[in-house]
């Protein structure tokens, strides 16, 4: 099995999803813009994204989707996202 098989990765290149601390909820209020409840897109594309938090002291922006059968949730780096339109 790969290694790297439920590693999320950005251009090929896997990246630590570890998330920050949100025990301090006013620590996670707001991170460039990023708040949540915002809806967001990958830069590449992809599907309505909801913000659930941000951390501005890790960069991390904590996500969450329906691929119509199953709720998914995941943390991404705050570049690789854009307010959806």
């Amino acid at each position: 099995m790969n290694a790297y098989a439920s590693t999320p990765q950005f251009n090929g290149v896997p990246f630590d999803l570890t998330p920050c601390a949100f025990a301090d909820p006013a620590a996670s209020v707001d991170f460039d813009g990023f708040v949540a409840g915002d809806i967001v897109n990958l830069i590449t594309g992809s599907p309505d994204l909801a913000v659930l938090s941000a951390c501005d002291e890790c960069g991390s922006v904590e996500v969450a989707w329906f691929d119509g059968a199953s709720l998914s949730v995941q943390f991404l780096p705050e570049e690789v996202l854009v307010h959806a339109d």
